[in-house]
């Protein structure tokens, strides 16, 4: 059943466990996480980013969020379908239009006053149209790379607990993404982040908001079991995904190479599928649907 956002985070936020946001770029990749929802019984997220999943026409874009929202809607499950990092109003607006049934505006990049002001002005209007809205405090970066920052070049900049409810009552925001320590994209190789737990903890304690971590990626089983029992109710995960998946259709094409039954996207997308799967485990958020 497709659905608003809220409608799976703040049930994950009272009960104490993690939903999946999926990277989705094709509509494999959709099928897949649906499929995985429905077979764990848990609840799913489509991540879908309009800035770097598509380069083509309006009338494409159109087509494949249409299809995205004909397969949650079929779905026995909770689905919603996410604007992931919209960087600006026009983002935003372009995404209502297309239906998606929740935005994320990530001005984190910005000044605090510009955040609040930018993030405002996108609540204001998807509070309108009836969907909710998640934002950034602080900056995630990208793993093991420096970023730009207020014209300079810094590395992730944690969550200020102290602007936390600040920053939530005036904006009106629905969700936060916080900074605690996580990055976008791969780690370097036998790397595992060192996630802030006491800064989590109060965060948490500061707001009944649904906590989200960007980058969950590479951060540890142990380590997102742990954030989602002590608040984070929504964790974007892309890279794991995708390797999981080269690595089943390499595994395909060593065992079939000479058989004449190599198929790279069946391979793919089964290997995307499990690990969505392992992750629902992890998070706790299978048998929740």
């Amino acid at each position: 059943m497709l659905v608003k956002m809220d409608e799976i985070l703040i049930k994950a936020r009272r009960e104490k466990y993690g939903v999946i946001a999926v990277s989705c770029f094709s509509l494999e990749l959709i099928k897949a996480a649906i499929n995985a929802a429905e077979k764990k019984r848990s609840p799913v997220i489509l991540n879908i980013n309009l800035k770097y999943d598509f380069v083509s026409e309006e009338e494409d874009v159109e087509l494949f969020l249409y299809m995205a929202r004909e397969r949650a809607r079929r779905s026995s499950v909770p689905v919603a379908v996410n604007l992931d990092h919209g960087q600006d109003y026009r983002t935003i607006m372009r995404a209502i239009s297309h239906g998606f049934t929740s935005v994320m505006i990530d001005a984190s990049a910005k000044s605090y006053h510009e955040n609040i002001a930018i993030t405002k002005e996108v609540v204001h209007t998807a509070h309108a149209a009836g969907l909710p809205v998640e934002a950034e405090l602080g900056c995630v970066g990208m793993a093991d790379e420096t970023f730009r920052l207020e014209n300079k070049y810094t590395k992730s900049a944690k969550t200020d607990p102290a602007l936390v409810k600040d920053f939530i009552e005036k904006t009106n925001v629905d969700f936060l993404a916080v900074s605690i320590g996580n990055a976008h994209g791969p780690y370097a190789k036998n790397i595992t982040p060192h996630i802030d737990f006491e800064l989590l903890t109060e965060i948490a304690e500061i707001t009944p908001v649904p906590l989200v971590l960007h980058g969950g990626s590479g951060t540890g089983d142990d380590n997102l079991s742990k954030a989602c029992k002590m608040g984070i109710s929504k964790i974007n995960v892309g890279t794991d995904l995708m390797e999981a998946a080269i690595c089943k259709a390499n595994a395909g094409y060593q065992e079939n190479q000479n058989k004449g039954r190599i198929n790279f996207l069946t391979n793919y997308v089964t290997g995307y599928q499990e690990s969505i799967e392992y992750y629902m485990e992890v998070f706790g958020s299978d048998g929740k649907a």
